[in-house]
């Protein structure tokens, strides 16, 4: 009879104990579906009062300097690549254009990786191709998010996943020219006539990069400042793309976004040279210019000039005297890219009457320039034309054939 008892007691604490393990399970996976549906990516069971803001704000997750890998597809095919970068610490956000007819070489000990996720991803591949090489838009975007990481050398906080239709109606296509130092090696600087190989060579590459559209500014502007704004814009245009970062965190940024001025948003291409219609990201150069971009403790406060698309700090100098070679005996252009009428004649005859040798004049039209830039074919000389202009940068690269520098006038010389 007592053997009887003791087993009966043992299978009903048995019975207990499995009874009390369902429970928690139970409870545990309806915390999970609450927890998931409150921290989805629609957002729809997110509240936006400045209650729930407030306590989104306290919660949520986030970076002091956020980088958010922007996809822009139509179908398989990646047709934009843009990271923006938000600065919580100064509210300024820069966004920066990745060519997608970039070619980039996997590391072997990555590529041995992705091999495990499919073994006919080629080590070498194109960024617009990503989404072919991976079985589903996860891994895709996921495994590219990683890839592009090593590519240009910094961490990114996380991605997102827009239409042709959603990029169209948020941004626009510029055309510039990057301007930077390459990597030691990758660029053959040209030796001057005394045969010395300049020590510091830049050059010069055009892109075409995103900017925000004149109706997407407008959207931003028409909210700024309001936070329950901010939070529903949020929510509705995260219905229509795809990211890894939930709405709940990405309403995490609120306060930043609240002080931010559209007006005040920089835009710019990546370091790296074009190859026929190939691009080569430039991985030094790349790390240096989106580190300087997140360690920036200056708010920006005034729009971006249309010039500033340089990678590297400018050179200016305003003495007419400064020291170097002189320019006077080499071949000068001169291009207007003010749109001023008569500004290249006027500075011709300046120059010309001061000793200099302007022989042709031109119109310069992939862009309006602000400051004057000087194009010069070694180091050492266009410092004594600065002093003719207001700010004007001076660059080592290519010009045009048959010329050793190149002025392109910007309109703050047209007074």
């Amino acid at each position: 009879m007592k053997k009887n008892n003791v087993v009966k007691v043992f299978f009903i604490s048995l019975l207990k104990s499995i009874l009390f393990i369902i429970i928690l399970l139970v409870t545990g996976f309806a915390s999970y579906k609450i927890s998931y549906t409150i921290l989805s990516d629609n957002g729809g069971n997110i509240g936006t009062s400045k209650g729930d803001i407030a306590d989104i704000i306290e919660d949520a997750q986030t970076d002091e300097i956020s980088r958010n890998l922007i996809y822009v597809c139509n179908g398989d095919r990646i047709t934009n690549l843009i990271l923006e970068i938000c600065n919580t610490k100064t509210n300024n956000m820069d966004y920066v254009t990745i060519p997608v007819r970039t070619e980039y070489t996997i590391p072997t000990t990555m590529y041995q990786k992705l091999c495990t996720v499919n073994q006919e991803i080629p080590q070498i591949i194109r960024i617009g191709r990503i989404k072919t090489y991976f079985a589903n838009n996860d891994d895709a975007f996921g495994y590219g998010e990683l890839i592009i990481e090593k590519m240009l050398g910094i961490k990114i906080s996380y991605y997102t996943v827009l239409d042709t239709e959603t990029y169209k109606s948020h941004y626009a296509r510029k055309r510039v020219r990057v301007r930077f130092k390459p990597e030691e090696g990758t660029v053959t600087a040209t030796p001057g006539p005394d045969g010395i190989v300049p020590e510091v060579q830049y050059v010069r590459v055009p892109q075409r990069i995103s900017v925000a559209s004149s109706t997407y500014i407008k959207q931003l502007k028409d909210i700024n400042g309001d936070q329950e704004k901010i939070a529903e814009y949020i929510k509705e245009q995260y219905e229509r793309v795809e990211s890894n970062l939930t709405v709940y965190n990405k309403i995490g940024y609120i306060e930043c976004y609240e002080k931010m001025n559209v007006d005040y948003f920089h835009y710019w291409g990546i370091p790296g040279i074009y190859n026929g219609k190939i691009f080569s990201v430039d991985t030094k150069a790349a790390k240096s210019f989106l580190n300087k971009l997140a360690d920036n403790t200056t708010s920006y406060t005034k729009p971006q000039e249309s010039s500033s698309v340089s990678a590297v700090s400018k050179n200016k100098n305003k003495n007419k005297n400064s020291k170097g070679k002189s320019s006077k005996g080499l071949n000068i252009i001169v291009l207007n890219g003010s749109r001023i009428n008569g500004l290249a004649s006027a500075t011709q005859t300046k120059l010309n009457a001061d000793g200099f040798s302007v022989n042709q004049i031109g119109d310069y039209t992939d862009e309006t320039l602000t400051h004057t830039r000087i194009i010069v074919k070694e180091s050492g000389i266009g410092n004594d034309l600065a002093g003719y202009f207001t700010d004007p940068e001076i660059v080592t690269g290519d010009v045009q054939e048959g010329f050793d520098i190149e002025i392109i006038l910007g309109t703050a010389d047209a007074n």
